[in-house]
């Protein structure tokens, strides 16, 4: 994962010197493979080189084209071969995955951007239009950040080398922060007022001093694809799958998985492994990892990461929890630039870090993301729902009661659960919700109220435009996705890439245009997964019958094992003073051992710890004081600037 940064001043000035200099200072640990840049006018761009595969090697970044275009691309592009054969009247000899995206540019201008298929952060200037073009993936595991004022405009992939400049003052967001706390934050917001993140799936186009937002790709209301036996749709799921897996094998040495023991990672395991073995991939070796856990036994997986190793014919690495720990002490280096939940296991995001780069691999690959569309949680709404808004009453019959023998739930009770109170308005819902006023007693009343925190608790609404309740939840669902992914909270502990073969743009598209009950059936969650993997997946998976296992119990040890630490944390804690938590429930929560919803503290502990890194980060900012000790209510009223006493 290379990275890139820029800078385009709107008067016509020369690109400032110190800044540049500042911004590439701010990109050396992402680019170990070398540094250059470009520098015309009043644009400049720096690019670190971070080499993943054969082709990378070969790159000249920032890349000018023959009419003067000039492109950084941080990016795997996986749909090479088609565009290659689009574009042969229009490349070169350079076919190098950079040089490919810029005969793209160059051929449908912006609207080059849905034909590229991979993970990819980049800009673009036009000298011809003076217009600066940056644009992130459907999903967006790569970052990219900017900020603007009236001179001009600042971009990064490390939302550091942005923080550290000394004219962008520190101004929390509270949007980001309410979002932080309740369902996660939106895509295209960072913690801070004055730098703004690209959205997934959009472009920011900027000419001169005007900036707007655009999405380039989304789901597609409209597209259905219904084939006459499951054995196509297993065949195309199949067909899909294994291409999200192999166009990520394109690696220049080993590649590393997760393999949790649920079916996303082990189905991504087998398949690489598969693909291994046929001779389809660049990597050379596939080596797996595993949390487990011992004194939390109700949290280990090991009975089902182990048939998938014995799939695979390799034992791989498993990381005790017992060793790192859930919530140990953060490093003294630590300086989060961004609230991440990920800093409760960076213990063991670090070994994975250290084992990885020992073993001199570069690229994990992750399950993360693989639910969502492929309705895991076997939830029956969205086929029911759809069937009673149709008015099909014979088929929901039928379907209720198959669905109330599988879930051991009287007829009634799911028509009641699963149907009718997922369709009530929001307030109806939230008033049903008790786990809901479990988890906001830990904050402000006066935040909870002013930020809208319990309406958040409800996630994300339909931004496509499905006319279906099945449409809506799944796009609430999906929505999920790229909101976790594009984040930046794994990046804060790692030095290497990870990639998602759950978020095949392809592969999304497929799935969310396929009817309900191809992917969740009774008694069998991700239906099409388990179906069009048979053969590769050890029986302990295809079979399996129990939920999801959760690090809930291994969480709650932690909890209780750090109890003294956190209540020292939230004694006088930076987040009450600031009017976001509620201290007193906190610690009202660590001196009540059995208080059900304790390990949730735990959640809040990266927030307070950045909160008290930003105030040292601040330090020589020309910000407005908030002074410590000042009640809550007042500093609601004004913004959140943060400068160190």
């Amino acid at each position: 994962m290379s990275a890139i940064a820029g800078i385009y001043r709107f008067d016509g000035a020369q690109a400032d010197d110190v800044i540049l200099s500042a911004l590439g200072d701010g990109l050396e640990r992402r680019g170990p493979d070398g540094r250059s840049q470009y520098k015309s006018g009043p644009t400049a761009m720096v690019y670190r080189a971070f080499h993943t595969n054969l082709e990378s090697r070969m790159e000249r970044q920032p890349f000018v084209s023959v009419r003067g275009h000039v492109i950084c691309w941080d990016g795997r592009l996986d749909n090479r071969e088609d565009l290659i054969q689009l574009l042969r009247n229009d490349l070169r000899d350079d076919h190098t995955d950079v040089a490919i995206v810029m005969a793209a540019y160059l051929k449908w201008g912006s609207d080059f951007l849905p034909k590229i298929i991979g993970d990819f952060a980049l800009s673009v200037w036009d000298p011809l239009t003076r217009s600066l073009l940056l644009a992130r993936d459907a999903i967006g595991p790569r970052t990219l950040y900017y900020h603007k004022n009236k001179d001009r405009l600042i971009w990064s992939t490390e939302l550091a080398s942005l923080l550290d400049l000394h004219d962008i003052p520190l101004e929390i967001n509270d949007e980001y922060v309410a979002g932080f706390l309740t369902s996660l934050p939106e895509p295209g917001l960072t913690p801070y007022c004055n730098v703004a993140g690209v959205p997934p799936g959009h472009s920011v186009i900027v000419n001169g001093n005007d900036l707007h937002v655009r999405r380039f790709w989304g789901l597609d209301p409209d597209h259905e694809i219904r084939y006459p036996s499951d054995a196509e749709y297993e065949e195309h799921f199949r067909h899909l799958f294994r291409e999200a897996v192999r166009c990520r094998l394109r690696v220049d040495g080993p590649v590393w998985s997760e393999l949790s023991g649920g079916m996303d990672s082990s189905s991504i395991v087998c398949m690489a492994n598969d693909i291994n073995k046929r001779g389809e991939a660049q990597a050379s070796t596939l080596n797996t990892v595993s949390r487990v856990f011992d004194e939390a036994a109700k949290s280990d997986e090991r009975r089902y990461i182990v048939p998938v190793e014995k799939k695979i014919g390799k034992t791989g690495l498993h990381l005790s929890e017992d060793k790192y720990r859930i919530s140990a002490p953060w490093e003294s280096d630590y300086a989060p630039t961004i609230p991440s939940y990920i800093a409760n296991i960076a213990a063991y995001c670090r070994a994975v870090n250290t084992a990885m780069r020992e073993s001199g691999s570069r690229v994990l690959l992750s399950g993360l993301g693989g639910g969502e569309l492929l309705l895991g949680d076997g939830d029956p709404f969205p086929e029911l729902a759809d069937l009673l808004v149709q008015l099909k009453f014979i088929s929901l019959h039928r379907r209720l009661r198959t669905w109330s023998e599988a879930l051991n739930k009287t007829y009634a009770r799911v028509l009641w659960k699963n149907v009718i109170v997922p369709l009530l308005p929001g307030g109806l819902q939230l008033q049903r919700r008790r786990s809901a006023n479990k988890v906001l007693c830990f904050y402000n009343p006066d935040f909870v109220k002013r930020m809208h925190l319990r309406k958040r608790m409800l996630g994300s609404t339909d931004v496509f435009g499905f006319r279906r309740p099945g449409g809506r939840y799944q796009s609430k669902l999906f929505q999920f996705l790229p909101r976790q992914i594009s984040s930046g909270f794994w990046q804060e502990f790692s030095d290497i890439e990870f990639s998602y073969p759950g978020t095949h743009r392809p592969l999304i598209e497929f799935l969310a245009a396929i009817p309900f009950e191809q992917r969740s059936r009774p008694k069998e969650g991700k239906s099409i997964l388990r179906r069009a993997l048979r053969d590769l997946l050890p029986a302990e998976l295809l079979y399996r019958k129990e939920r999801r296992i959760t690090i809930q119990p291994a969480a709650a040890r932690a909890a209780a094992r750090e109890r003294v630490r956190i209540r020292e944390m939230f004694k006088n804690a930076r987040a009450s003073a600031y009017g976001y938590l509620n201290s007193e429930a906190i610690l009202a929560a660590c001196d009540e051992a059995k208080k059900q919803p304790f390990p949730f503290v735990i959640s809040l502990m990266p927030f307070e710890y950045w909160l008290q890194s930003l105030e040292k980060r601040s330090v020589g900012k020309s910000s407005l004081v908030v002074q410590p000790g000042v009640k809550p209510t007042s500093l609601l009223k004004q913004q959140k600037i943060i400068r160190a006493q």
